[in-house]
């Protein structure tokens, strides 16, 4: 009996081969086969033939870099930003954003498909940009010495190697405008700025952050390893005072914690506010430095609305994973009681703040792991609905299992990711039905996907 021995890949690192490409892959790259091998491709899109050189062999898989374009595709569109491809921010810019929306709602069938053992379910259409530019409402810059200029950017793709961006095309119009303002007084001043070095955790600047809303209001942050103000923040300051329009604060956020966590537990204010204001549907959410908030408040509007479709009124809701209350306190008027389950300290002090200050002794916020109170809460009150927008890895298996057990009506779960999303539908699904999802593009221009689901209980056995 001849022995069959394994089959070698066709192909080797250092080899350039030409690859038609098929598809996008969820996680950003393209991929096409060669001689029936896997090979994944940053940047290709579907319908091009690239002259790829093949950077890395797998067992099943390759991946390569494009050379050049041998047949472009007829999704490509030009880049609108020059750093497309080096900075790590976008994945899609090169592809029309009418593909980019039907690939996520792609990747979400396929994950149901593959993982949940739901066959077949029924997507609505995904809720998009009129605009898939300008968008964000957040920035959160590194800091780097390009040409013996400090810059402010980003990582590029695939590394911790720091880029100097002069305009991101996907941040709002206002944070392009403060960070060059911002550059001009550190360049002025760069031989009395030192940046933070992480390894030796010698230096002064960590980051700068600039965050805005919709009234085009911003506020500006120096996050620094120690506690004094130096002269040239204090000059940044006033030249923001002086030159850019809706500026509210400027603060001086102090980290001197080791490693990359970007933001500290304390701050000084520089000049005027240390928050601003985003009036979101029909809430007023007051946000500092640190807030984790949605990075586009129309897309916010559209998410806090499915929730509140979603709640029947005279309901006693659990938050989890709660955050400042972005989905749910839309909703007040509706819910009967809630509670929001939030690890990060500031924000559940932020949400106690909001909720004191207008009255809202409907609602109390529990500070704490969501995996940690789901089972004290939910034994302790009837809960009629959970609304649960966990972190990228899902739901936490003690919560499913508490859900599980409960007599929970409703569930509303806003998921960042098709994987987790459909494993967790695959351990409900004996216990609720999904009801509805319905796809949200928040990351225009990368391979993001927001999904908002409804899961009703099942009755008369599971």
């Amino acid at each position: 009996m001849k022995h069959e021995g394994k089959v070698k890949p066709p192909v080797h690192a250092g080899q350039e081969i030409d690859l038609r490409i098929e598809d996008l892959a969820y996680g950003g790259d393209s991929v096409g086969r060669y001689k029936g091998f896997t090979v994944f491709v940053p940047y290709g899109i579907p319908g091009s033939v690239e002259r790829v050189l093949i950077t890395e062999l797998k067992k099943n898989f390759a991946s390569g870099r494009i050379v050049r374009t041998i047949t472009q595709s007829p999704l490509y569109v030009e880049p609108i930003c020059r750093f497309f491809g080096k900075c790590g921010g976008c994945d899609w810019m090169n592809i029309k954003y009418s593909s980019q929306v039907e690939h996520k709602v792609k990747f979400i069938k396929f994950m149901l498909d593959k993982t949940s053992g739901l066959q077949g379910v029924n997507i609505a259409p995904l809720i998009k940009y009129e605009n898939p530019l300008y968008y964000r409402n957040r920035a959160q810059y590194k800091i780097t010495i390009q040409n013996g200029q400090l810059q402010l950017g980003f990582y590029k793709a695939r590394s911790h190697e720091v880029i100097g961006v002069d305009t991101c095309h996907i941040m709002h119009p206002r944070i392009n405008e403060a960070a060059a303002l911002i550059l001009e007084v550190l360049n002025k001043n760069k031989k009395d700025i030192s940046l933070y070095d992480e390894q030796s955790g010698r230096g002064y600047l960590r980051h700068i952050a600039v965050r805005v809303n919709r009234q085009g209001e911003s506020l500006v942050t120096f996050v620094a390893a120690a506690k004094d103000v130096k002269p040239f923040v204090r000059e940044a300051a006033e030249y923001l005072r002086e030159k850019l329009i809706g500026l509210k604060g400027v603060v001086l956020n102090i980290n001197t914690e080791p490693g990359n966590q970007i933001f500290g537990r304390s701050e000084k204010i520089v000049h005027g506010f240390p928050y601003i204001i985003e009036k979101a549907a029909g809430v007023d959410f007051e946000l500092d430095s640190g807030s984790f908030f949605q990075v586009n408040a129309d897309m916010l509007e559209k998410m806090a609305a499915f929730v509140r479709d979603n709640i029947k009124k005279g309901a006693t809701v659990l938050d989890l994973y709660g955050g400042v209350g972005a989905l749910t306190l839309p909703s007040k008027d509706k819910f009967r009681e809630i509670y929001v389950v939030e690890i990060d300290e500031n924000a559940s002090e932020k949400l106690l703040g909001m909720t004191e200050k207008n009255s809202m002794d409907n609602v109390t916020v529990v500070n704490g792991r969501a995996e940690d109170a789901v089972d004290k809460i939910m034994n302790q009150y009837r809960i009629d609905t959970v609304v649960i927008d966990p972190p990228r890895k899902g739901i936490h298996p003690r919560i499913i299992s508490q859900l599980k057990r409960s007599s929970v009506e409703t569930i509303i779960y806003i998921s960042c990711n098709p994987a987790s999303f459909a494993r967790d539908i695959k351990e409900l699904k004996e216990t609720y039905y999904l009801r509805e999802a319905v796809p949200l593009d928040q990351f225009a221009q990368t391979y993001h996907v927001e999904i908002m689901a409804k899961l009703e209980r099942k009755h008369g056995g599971r």
